[in-house]
């Protein structure tokens, strides 16, 4: 019983270290592009030496996507809250919503991009970031159930919609002709009147 014991503090602690330096590479990533940051940096963060990191994190790669989906779980919630109105939102709010929020946190949104490009993700990784971006498919699929739409009609569409979203997003977010503030105004143009088309076509408003 007291080896038991011992052994479920141990991975306690364990985790609480492996949190720790989780926090580190999201601060490090609020000040510039996460592709930057290394995982030497990552670790005199944290407070702990370099060759420590690696007990918690084999690769910088799966470093970078535990970030990712603490990030988009933490977001998730914001979203959850948009589905629990007595009046379900629309898609266009939805959709405004989700573009803004990775507008806003750039670090996310370059994970997000590296992760769906990456070829040969290791097989943890790539079952995680699955795990990630089917948080959103399931959201999206539940507002549309919420309008009206069958079980197979919502997911379908929905899988579409967040792709479009995001291609979007991916466009038009570093265009060379436009500053920031305008590029934005543009993206969200095109998510409206996209957002629009599904509205009309699914729901008929």
């Amino acid at each position: 019983m007291a080896e038991s014991r011992f052994a479920e503090l141990k991975e306690k602690e364990k985790q609480a270290r492996k949190q720790i330096v989780i926090e580190s590479a999201l601060a490090l990533f609020a000040k510039k592009p996460f592709y930057e940051v290394g995982m030497r940096e990552v670790a005199d963060e944290a407070g702990i030496s370099p060759a420590t990191i690696y007990r918690y994190f084999p690769s910088q790669e799966e470093l970078f996507n535990e970030a990712f989906i603490q990030d988009i779980s933490s977001a998730s919630k914001e979203f959850e809250s948009m589905l629990e109105n007595e009046e379900p939102v629309g898609i266009e709010d939805f959709a405004i919503k989700f573009v803004e929020h990775l507008i806003e946190n750039e670090s996310t949104f370059q994970m997000m991009a590296y992760l769906m490009l990456k070829d040969n993700l290791a097989r943890p990784v790539m079952g995680q970031f699955d795990s990630v971006t089917k948080i959103f498919f399931d959201l999206f699929t539940r507002l549309l159930k919420r309008h009206g739409l069958s079980a197979e009609s919502a997911r379908i569409y929905s899988h579409s919609f967040v792709a479009s979203i995001t291609g979007i997003l991916m466009t038009f977010r570093n265009h060379p002709l436009k500053s920031r503030a305008s590029a934005r105004d543009h993206i969200l143009k095109i998510v409206k009147i996209t957002s629009s088309l599904y509205s009309k076509q699914l729901l008929g408003k």
